[in-house]
Formats: C-alpha cells, sequence, structure tokens
C-alpha cells in the first residue's frame, strides 16, 4: 500500500480554508448550503467531517455523500447514516492519504447516498474527494475549530491547487 504523508508546512497551510467559509450556526450553514445547491445544481455533493455529514442528514441531505470517521474533536459520536447509503469501510491514518482510501472515493462517489467510514482519520480526504468529484460538484467540510463550514466548487483552478498540494506530501511506499 501507498500513501501520501503531511509534512508540517502543509499542516498550516491546510489551516486555511480551500473554498467559502460560511459562518455561523450549523442550521444557518446548511441553509445557505440548500440555496446554494439548489441553484447550481452540482452533479455530487460531498461531506467530509462528521459534524457536516451529521448536519447535512439532519438537514433531509439523502443523496448526499458522507465520509466521516465516527469522532468529532476525537470523541466518539457514532456514524450518521441513512438507510438506503451504499456503505463503504476504509481505514486511514491520521496526517495521511492512503491509496485505498483515495480508490474507496473514487467508486464511492459513483452513488448517489454513499457513507464512507473510516477507520482512523478522515480530514485530509478532503483533497482527494476534490480530484476526484465530477466538474462542479460541490466539496463541503468543517473549519476548525468550529469556526463554520467551507464549501468548494470543484473546478479546474481548484483541482491544481489540490494536486500541488499533494505534490508538496511525501509520498511512502508501504
Amino acid at each position: 500500500m501507498a500513501r501520501f504523508v503531511l509534512t508540517r508546512e502543509l499542516r498550516a497551510l491546510l489551516k486555511l480554508p480551500l473554498g467559502d467559509l460560511l459562518k455561523g450556526d450549523e442550521e444557518e450553514n446548511m441553509e445557505k448550503l440548500k440555496e446554494i445547491v439548489a441553484k447550481e445544481k452540482p452533479p455530487r455533493v460531498i461531506c467530509v467531517g462528521d459534524r457536516v455529514g451529521r448536519s447535512a442528514v439532519k438537514a433531509g441531505f439523502t443523496s448526499w455523500i458522507k465520509i466521516v470517521d465516527g469522532k468529532e474533536m476525537r470523541r466518539e459520536i457514532g456514524v450518521p447514516f441513512l438507510k438506503g447509503d451504499r456503505i463503504f469501510i476504509v481505514e486511514n491514518e491520521a496526517g495521511t492519504i492512503n491509496d485505498m482510501a483515495w480508490m474507496t472515493i473514487s467508486e464511492a462517489i459513483k452513488y448517489d447516498g454513499a457513507l464512507i467510514l473510516v477507520r482512523g482519520e478522515e480530514d485530509l480526504l478532503t483533497l482527494p474527494a476534490i480530484l476526484e468529484a465530477p466538474e462542479g460538484s460541490i466539496v463541503v467540510y468543517g473549519q476548525p475549530p468550529r469556526a463554520g463550514i467551507v464549501f468548494v466548487r470543484v473546478n479546474e483552478e481548484k483541482r491544481n491547487l489540490v494536486r500541488d498540494i499533494i505534490d508538496s506530501m511525501i509520498y511512502e511506499s508501504c
């Protein structure tokens, strides 16, 4: 198995939002997101993170793809899923993106209502989600510490940014 490993320099860079930051409480942000999705009609909406995934389920978004680890701030909270979700389980260590996790995202994006349960850490999986999502999709993730949610409109500019980040990571063949 191969993996990309986050460097200290990139850790600081990734604290900045990759897209637009929606500030406010969860319900307000989901309402704003609902308006954006209704207007733009993205081919896929992918939520990375348990809080965002749970908020999406609570707001009634049934066809979204959720990438979660069942934890929030390292505390077990359970998994937000809907009846009918296609469920994928994958391992991914903190501070890494492994090839199996990346391939799982690529496969899950083909379905409406998919849940990827990550044993380990899901945070960096935002990056392959942006690269694998169809043009015009939206990738959503929480901006710590509870600053709001970030939504990334997937386009070539964002993909190039993400490719540059991944190219700066350490590649290890295990």
